[in-house]
């Protein structure tokens, strides 16, 4: 097993991942080729760079992919919040919740990740 699977933060964001494609999926076919396809790669960025950054040699490149995976996340929640305001959508509060709590661990991870590099 690869040591990133073994990170809380990256299980999230599969569970994340699981989440935000049934959502992706309710999306009307008007929006197939743009909001779908760009929340989905946006919500794959998220564990993939999570991945990619803990394979890495040192704890700077971690950093640099977890700040990928960071801003990844937030365009997960701008692209539904625009859903939501076009009428496409109704996001629960638990998804929101759900891509809050997972954006302060990974920056929780980037602030300890910050202090060991400097």
């Amino acid at each position: 097993m690869n040591v990133f699977r073994s990170l809380i933060i990256w299980r999230d964001s599969i569970d994340l991942i699981k989440k935000v494609y049934k959502v992706a999926d309710t999306l009307p076919k008007t929006e197939e080729y743009n909001l779908k396809q760009q929340l989905k790669r946006a919500v794959v960025s998220v564990a993939l760079n999570i991945a990619e950054g803990k394979t890495r040699r040192t704890g700077k490149e971690f950093l640099h992919f977890l700040s990928i995976s960071s801003g990844s996340i937030s365009e997960v929640e701008a692209i539904l919040a625009i859903s939501e305001e076009l009428g496409y959508l109704r996001i629960e509060s638990d998804l929101w919740d759900d891509i809050g709590l997972l954006g302060k661990k990974i920056n929780s991870l980037r602030s300890n990740l910050e202090s060991k590099c400097n």
